[in-house]
């Protein structure tokens, strides 16, 4: 399938880790399966960390909603995330694989909240207790959670890069107008510090693979939810830097929306991008049957799920899978690496 053009307006335990300047830590083994997912509520049945856990991944990323926390009670998020490290199949999971996570809203404050939180601080520290981040982690002396990683060496090195798209982000103006909740906003999102940083990190990888963490959904632009094409100007700017450097098999991996999928597009420069997005992990959004996505490649998935990344290196393969609560497969898509 020819991608969908990209905004044709615009012309680990199991790891041994070294603390770099380029990134916030370097893994020297290579990734065979990459797990992620997002939209975990304590009160839900937990039993699908079991399903997680027995795959078996080397890494797990948490895309944001890990808990749902009550908004301006510390007390209550700190309390539900006790309650995820006490399940003992998630235990499993941290016990042989890496952790890594970016947060979202309801785990960050508000509803749809962002840089006019007041307990934005105190939040932070909690979301980096959970994650058991050492004190001696960049992220620490940071505004914000936004954090870059590699794995690998030579034609097997992946980055992950985790933005940051609570910290920093204006708040939305509600729009009466239209289908959709929000006005567009001219606003940066990630904030100077974080572009800054981000623009140094892909001017100077040579990484194979790029997976782009976010909360919110990269492509996917006509729902009338969150999502970056909410705030144009950072969205052509992201772009722009992924056309500009040599990023190479830029992945956006995303969540948020109780749904899974994979969408593809091409940059103006005629670079092939991915989102993959899965969110649902306790809860997904079972009654919605049919939703436009121009970009959407996969089905509409509206089961519970989370996400798998699988990695052949000898193939020079990527092979992308859902699975559901108790394994079943519910979408498998492969590509070439460049």
């Amino acid at each position: 399938m020819r991608p969908t053009p990209l905004f044709h307006f615009l012309s680990l335990s199991l790891f041994c880790a070294v603390l770099l300047h380029a990134q916030d830590a370097t893994y020297k083994a290579s990734l065979s399966t990459f797990a992620f997912g997002s939209c975990n509520k304590t009160t839900l049945d937990p039993t699908v960390w079991k399903t997680i856990a027995d795959q078996q991944p080397q890494a797990w990323l948490w895309l944001g909603d890990i808990v749902y926390g009550e908004a301006h009670a510390l007390q209550d998020l700190e309390n539900k995330y006790r309650t995820q490290k006490t399940n003992p199949h998630y235990q499993r999971l941290t016990s042989e694989a890496q952790i890594f996570g970016v947060w979202d809203d309801h785990d960050y404050g508000p509803n749809d909240g962002g840089a006019d939180y007041a307990e934005k601080e105190q939040s932070k520290s909690l979301l980096l207790e959970f994650l058991d981040i050492p004190q001696a982690h960049p992220v620490r002396s940071r505004q914000g959670v936004y954090q870059a990683y590699t794995f690998g060496e030579g034609d097997q090195k992946v980055a992950l890069i985790l933005l940051d798209i609570r910290y920093f982000k204006e708040p939305y103006v509600p729009d009466s107008d239209t289908e959709q909740r929000y006005k567009s906003n001219p606003g940066s999102l990630l904030g100077t510090a974080q572009w800054d940083w981000l623009r140094d990190f892909l001017a100077s990888s040579d990484a194979r693979v790029h997976l782009i963490g976010t909360g919110i959904q990269f492509l996917s632009d006509k729902h009338p939810y969150e999502k970056w094409s909410n705030f144009p100007q950072a969205q052509q700017q992201i772009v722009a830097l992924l056309d500009q450097y040599p990023v190479q098999n830029p992945i956006f991996l995303s969540g948020d929306r109780h749904i899974a999928e994979l969408s593809q597009a091409q940059t103006p420069a005629g670079k092939t991008v991915y989102d993959f997005t899965s969110s649902g992990i306790t809860h997904s959004y079972d009654v919605l049957e049919a939703e436009y996505n121009p970009h959407r490649i996969s089905p509409l998935i509206v089961q519970r799920n989370f996400g798998l990344l699988h990695f052949d290196w000898a193939q020079n393969r990527l092979e992308f899978e859902l699975l559901g609560a108790r394994g079943d497969r519910l979408y498998s898509h492969s590509i070439s690496l460049e």
